[in-house]
């Protein structure tokens, strides 16, 4: 039969249900040889690795085939979660009358007027915009004096983004918003603001940027060393582009990121070098996890920093080799596995401490047993992955011993996704400060969206908070 161009479906399912006969005959066979082999020569783990990959590829091809011999139309459909229009809780509601013109109120039947049904409408829901509007408000500061002459105030003014400036503080946490949130660069924000009816240049917006940072910028230092107070944290980098004259033949900036679960710091460097790690985690004492660059090795030697690897890493390498070495879908199961173990605490340490002593040592055992037997070429994309676990093992491990530890550094390259997109629209950082401003931004804009803050109204209230010389980071508006 040909399967390829054969269209019964009936003719299919019974070819299904043979090659699912002869795939179970065959594993009892190889099963029966394991076992006697095993009798004789005491080598249980080889032809058991062999069992556990057959079995793997069998069902993996039973789904093949169970998929091949369904139609279109039977294929199940997601069930949908929700019905209806999608519920708007954070909307202002406004309820607005819609009448009859007077020439319509006439009957079609007789002629006569048509008056008002008490209480009876046509309901319907439909979400509007408002347009944003800006406007050159004419500031009067009353002033007050006494019949003895001897005092005179002042009424208090508005909040500005530079006092005396010409903007108000609104003004700039929209123009900071929109660029390190919404990603629109400074240009763009000119040409939009231009439709609205305000003339003004990049530079000056970028002056509301750099001002309000110099006033964050002890907000942002305590970020930092709130975060380096945590036992566990996340840490990667990537590279951030030089837009100043001659910078062609430099290198790019490195900006860096540490997460806890509740906080996001960015930090934009001249390099990812040792010396940056070093001088960036300065004082730290815990565990870091992150990737296994050779900088990191060396700037956490001789500190009481401790290095936990990304199991994400190696489920990647070994998902990019399964296409040409099934025998990798092997380790990818067993992966699997330890996030399944993981899942099973739901949350709670000491569950998850006792899971990953027992269950998941026993996973990661089998893990490396069988990678070490492993006769491939190390030039192979599965010997590469091999190498890369094995040689990682004693930071892959870490997380056997804290519950702490996640298995990944997922949270940390979440993080990065903000400035990544970023970088693609506005391309990079002019000089020094410019790299400065981004850092504190993308902090705590990313950390007041990791804790449920509204960017704008956090900024506001850190602003005010910060003129009256408190600190306020995203996670003390959130009460967490």
């Amino acid at each position: 039969m040909d399967v390829e161009r054969e269209k019964d479906i009936e003719q299919l399912r019974k070819l299904a249900r043979v090659q699912e006969r002869t795939i179970a005959q065959l594993l009892k066979v190889i099963e029966g040889q394991s076992e006697r082999l095993d009798a004789l020569e005491g080598r249980q783990g080889e032809l058991q690795r062999a069992l556990d990959l057959a079995n793997h590829l069998a069902k993996r091809e039973q789904a093949e085939a169970s998929a091949k011999t369904r139609s279109k139309d039977e294929k199940p459909r997601k069930k949908r979660e929700s019905f209806g229009p999608t519920e708007q809780p954070q909307l202002p509601v406004v309820e607005r009358v819609f009448e009859l013109d007077e020439a319509d109120r006439v009957c079609t039947s007789c002629g006569g007027a048509l008056e008002p049904w008490k209480d009876e409408f046509e309901p319907s829901e439909m979400i509007d915009v408002v347009r944003a509007e800006y406007r050159l408000v004419k500031v009067q500061r009353q002033k007050y004096r006494c019949g003895c002459g001897g005092c005179v105030e002042t009424a208090l003014g508005p909040e500005r983004t530079v006092a005396g400036g010409r903007y108000s503080l609104d003004f700039g946490i929209d123009v900071v918003v929109h660029k390190y949130r919404d990603h629109l660069p400074l240009a763009r924000q000119v040409r939009v603001l231009l439709r609205s009816g305000v003339v003004l240049t990049s530079q000056t917006l970028w002056d509301q940027l750099a001002a309000l940072a110099n006033e964050l910028e002890p907000t942002y230092d305590a970020l930092l060393a709130l975060a380096l107070r945590e036992p566990v944290i996340g840490l990667d980098q990537t590279s951030w582009p030089r837009l100043e004259k001659g910078a062609k033949d430099k290198k790019p900036w490195q900006m860096w990121c540490v997460t806890t679960p509740t906080i996001s710091v960015h930090a934009i460097r001249s390099d990812k070098g040792e010396d940056t790690f070093r001088s960036l985690l300065a004082g730290y004492s815990g565990t870091v996890v992150c990737d296994d660059l050779s900088t990191h090795t060396a700037g956490a030697r001789g500190s009481p920093i401790v290095l936990a690897g990304c199991w994400a890493h190696v489920l990647r390498r070994f998902r990019d080799a399964a296409a040409n070495h099934p025998e990798a879908e092997l380790v990818l199961g067993w992966i699997g596995e330890l996030y399944a173990i993981d899942d099973e605490a739901e949350g709670d340490h000491e569950r998850l401490a006792e899971l990953r002593r027992t269950r998941s040592r026993a996973v990661s055992k089998r893990i490396f047993t069988y990678l070490g037997t492993l006769e491939v070429l190390q030039s192979t994309s599965i010997g590469e992955a091999a190498r890369y676990a094995y040689g990682n093992r004693k930071m892959l491990e870490r997380f056997l011993d804290d519950p702490r530890i996640p298995l990944d550094n997922n949270r940390t390259e979440r993080a990065l996704r903000g400035p990544v997109v970023g970088r693609r629209n506005h391309f990079g950082s002019k000089s020094e400060r410019g790299t400065q401003v981004a850092a504190i931004f993308y902090s705590l804009l990313e950390t007041a969206n990791l804790v449920g803050v509204n960017p704008v109204e956090y900024l506001r209230e850190a602003v005010l908070a910060a003129r009256a010389g408190r600190v306020l980071l995203p996670g003390d508006l959130a009460g967490v």
